[in-house]
């Protein structure tokens, strides 16, 4: 029983290290998923590129998240989507990533998710395709890093490919109401056109986005491997 939990402790240890998802956005604004995985949707969009997270955005990454070079969207949407931004507004976002193959003749069905935050819709939304590179494991295609970043210093303002080939994704940035969060726990609730409901969690302390103690994960692991 020790050995297995001591397994599963650095299996968490070697994923609790900061990662940068996208400028803006890191490991750790990550939504807990408390859903399994939906075969109905993993089928639909193909089983070995699905897979649906979301990210919380904090207010001073705004800028960063909205004018990432991945975004493809015109970038007039963009802008009109930043300008009614308020500070009475928090936005959270989700992404989807799918088999591009599926669907050059088949429609693609994002625009008809439904999200709620703790039992209340969204205020207003904006979709766009993001292309990852990847590595692939087999079947299966693990997300990398986005396709295009920036250069190094002193080149920084020239933007660069990671890879030739990508997986493509779809995020939606939602906004809300800032009175639609609440202390402690909030529930994320997104339903697909499929009627699947998923379930993601977030916790907000003293009004902020409270980031998951991994540290208190690893004693809780830790006291039931001695039990």
């Amino acid at each position: 029983m020790k050995i297995i939990f001591t397994i599963i402790l650095l299996s968490i240890s070697s994923c609790a290290s900061l990662t940068l998802v996208s400028p803006g956005i890191t490991s750790e604004h990550r939504l807990n998923n408390n859903s399994s995985i939906k075969f109905e949707e993993a089928a639909f969009y193909g089983s070995n590129f699905y897979q649906l997270n979301s990210f919380y955005i904090e207010n001073e990454n705004i800028n960063l998240v909205l004018n990432d070079p991945n975004n493809i969207l015109n970038s007039k949407y963009m802008e009109d989507f930043e300008k009614n931004i308020t500070e009475n507004d928090f936005l959270l976002l989700t992404e989807i990533c799918f088999d591009e193959e599926k669907f050059k003749e088949k429609i693609l069905d994002l625009d008809l998710y439904d999200f709620e935050l703790n039992g209340n819709m969204f205020n207003e939304k904006i979709e766009f395709i993001y292309p990852y590179s990847y590595i692939s494991k087999g079947n299966r295609f693990n997300l990398e890093r986005p396709l295009l970043i920036h250069d190094n210093y002193p080149n920084q303002h020239k933007v660069i490919k990671t890879a030739d080939n990508f997986v493509t994704c779809s995020r939606s940035i939602l906004k809300f109401k800032k009175d639609f969060q609440i202390e402690g726990k909030n529930i994320l609730k997104i339903v697909t056109p499929r009627k699947s409901n998923i379930y993601f969690q977030f916790h907000i302390k003293n009004g902020k986005f409270e980031i998951q103690n991994i540290e208190e994960m690893d004693i809780k692991l830790k006291v039931k491997s001695e039990a």
